[in-house]
């Protein structure tokens, strides 16, 4: 009888110690989930360690620039905002998770995440949702301030050609100061006059309606087709001041920017002149149009 009891105690012990191995092992499975996905399993990730393509990525504090280097040389500047009040830290790290989507503190989101260390990551101006018209239209124009909560916030461009061209492992160099030998570009402006003011004018998906909007130029007839008189003798100046009368550019955004002319013509010498009046915004979108000037 005691035999009987005795060998009972013993499967019942060895069948406690599979269950607290197997139990061990899900542990260790959840653990690995929650590590990749961190507070939500709703971004897409990317954690396997690749060779660096030879890209540094230097990140200036002091000039919320983002510079990116190809074998020692400066090929890619960045506009950015770091984390204010010195939230962003100095230092070397080596990227080593990426995220189509990444869930952001205050229940909000950024695209194109690349993670720097620990909490700190590349990613564009963030969401409100995971739908790319919900863009902090506010923040996104304080892009070149130091407003984040440490990550470094990037155009959804600029965030994508991380994502894309630079392999988890590459090397993220965080300075306090310094130059950008490239300089640092600028932004576009999404003001009042934006027609679509909740997408990023750089995101490259397909649906983003900014993609069939342009450089502009507002003039009416008589604005681009002028008549001078060659006893007014004009100065260079003067003449150039009068060509560009009644006529405005404007970028992608609908902000007024500057153009420039072309044209060849002597403000003394009778006869009709073609004048060319030609912009290029920010976003590199370009636009040109004709008017004539005609000199008495």
């Amino acid at each position: 009888m005691l035999k009987g009891i005795s060998r009972k105690r013993l499967q019942n012990k060895q069948r406690s110690n599979d269950m607290k191995k197997i139990t061990s092992k899900l542990v260790a499975v959840l653990m690995i989930v929650v590590m990749a996905f961190g507070i939500s399993g709703t971004a897409t990730v990317k954690t396997e360690a690749k060779e660096s393509k030879g890209y540094v990525i230097k990140v200036n504090l002091g000039t919320n620039c983002t510079t990116v280097y190809k074998n020692g040389k400066a090929i890619k500047a960045m506009i950015c905002s770091v984390g204010a009040n010195d939230g962003t830290p100095s230092g070397v790290f080596n990227t080593c998770a990426k995220y189509t989507w990444r869930p952001l503190f205050g229940n909000v989101y950024g695209q194109y995440a690349t993670r720097i260390n620990g909490n700190i990551l590349f990613h564009s101006v963030y969401y409100k949702t995971t739908d790319p018209s919900s863009l902090k239209t506010v923040e996104y124009n304080k892009l070149g301030q130091a407003v984040s909560m440490g990550c470094v916030r990037l155009t959804t461009a600029d965030a994508k050609w991380i994502y894309d061209n630079c392999s988890l492992g590459t090397q993220v160099t965080i300075i306090n100061n310094g130059t950008d030998p490239l300089g640092r570009p600028k932004s576009i402006y999404l003001g009042k006059n934006a027609s679509y003011p909740n997408w990023d004018p750089t995101d490259p998906n397909v649906n983003n309606p900014w993609h069939k909007e342009g450089v502009k130029f507002l003039a009416d007839y008589s604005s681009l087709h002028k008549t001078i008189n060659a006893s007014d003798n004009l100065t260079s100046q003067q003449l150039a001041d009068k060509i560009r009368e009644g006529v405005t550019a404007y970028d992608t955004a609908n902000n007024v920017i500057s153009y420039d002319l072309s044209y060849n013509i002597h403000p003394t010498a009778v006869g009709e002149y073609e004048v060319k009046y030609y912009a290029t915004d920010i976003l590199g979108r370009y636009a040109e149009i004709y008017g004539t000037l005609t000199i008495k």
